[in-house]
């Protein structure tokens, strides 16, 4: 299964995608999603059957997602040193 390879789950995932919708969370996509399914739910535990992975995304709360997405922002999101501007960050 690939990283785009979420048709199977397009119903769930919408589901899910208009949940986080509904209290203000307008930036989620489908992608980050199943990324998140995929890079943390998943990663080392795959689901044998398809009901426990639509329950599994059924059961993502906002929480959970943004502390993935926060984590992941801090350790992938690093600048090297010498990318950074310094003065920016004194100013």
């Amino acid at each position: 299964m690939t990283s785009k390879d979420f048709s199977r789950y397009d119903v769930w995932l919408n589901q899910k995608l208009n949940e986080f919708k509904k209290h203000g969370y307008d930036q989620v996509s489908l992608d980050d999603l199943w990324e998140y399914c995929l890079c943390f739910m998943w990663k080392h535990h795959k689901r044998e059957r398809y009901y426990q992975e639509v329950n599994d995304i059924m059961s993502i709360n906002a929480n959970d997602y943004f502390n993935y997405a926060s984590l992941k922002a801090q350790v992938y999101s690093v600048s090297s040193l010498d990318e950074m501007e310094f003065d920016d960050l004194l100013s």
